[in-house]
């Protein structure tokens, strides 16, 4: 049997997001991340033949400076020698957001559009070896770090502005701004139940997965 339980993995998939993907709990003495089988990366390890690795970082925008468009781009030359075939799954723009003083979701996804344009013109993507996918991520409600209209609002509108995105650019979409995802006190930070939800509801609309 292997790490993988004597599982045949199907490929790999690379979560690319925030803390959300990170699966950072706010609600911890020590503020770390909830137990593996309680993120949505961890469950769908565990419930798909994908191997999922998780690249989520409390905090990340959408890399848009030279340093951080270039880094990621670096790393995409690491990923592409994975186990074929390779996911890129791109979830961000809910920090842009909490930022980025004023900024709505038209900003946002035009900011993603330049950050997806970037990594499709490397030869990484651009050859096939990895495919990307854009995920608009869960909308926040009021709460500690959600406390005005701004926020509530344009979270709830960057699954449209990130379709406009996806569709543009000819790559797959799906927005877990309808899932209704449970989050704690914060506004912001999905609860336990939110990770399974999450991952529920990705396995729903992406049926590859399985």
């Amino acid at each position: 049997m292997d790490r993988n339980g004597g599982k045949t993995m199907a490929g790999t998939i690379v979560c690319y997001g925030d803390s959300n993907t990170y699966g950072y709990d706010p609600c911890t003495l020590m503020e770390d991340q909830y137990p593996e089988q309680n993120r949505w990366t961890g469950i769908l390890e565990s419930e798909t033949k994908w191997k999922i690795e998780n690249h989520g970082i409390c905090g990340r925008c959408i890399p848009h400076t030279g340093s951080q468009i270039r880094f990621a781009c670096e790393q995409l030359k690491d990923w592409q020698d994975k186990d074929a075939p390779v996911w890129m799954w791109i979830m961000l723009g809910t920090n842009d957001l909490l930022q980025e003083q004023q900024f709505t979701a038209k900003d946002t996804a035009q900011r993603m559009e330049t950050f997806l344009k970037k990594l499709m013109a490397e030869p990484a993507v651009s050859s096939g070896k990895i495919t990307l996918y854009l995920i608009a991520p869960a909308r926040m409600e009021y709460g500690a770090w959600v406390d005005e209209e701004r926020l509530y609002q344009e979270s709830r509108q960057l699954g449209e502005e990130y379709k406009k995105v996806a569709e543009r650019l000819g790559i797959g979409f799906t927005d877990a701004g309808k899932w209704d995802i449970p989050v704690v006190y914060d506004g912001v930070h999905f609860s336990e139940k939110g990770h399974h939800i999450f991952a529920q509801n990705i396995q729903e609309e992406i049926t590859w997965l399985k």
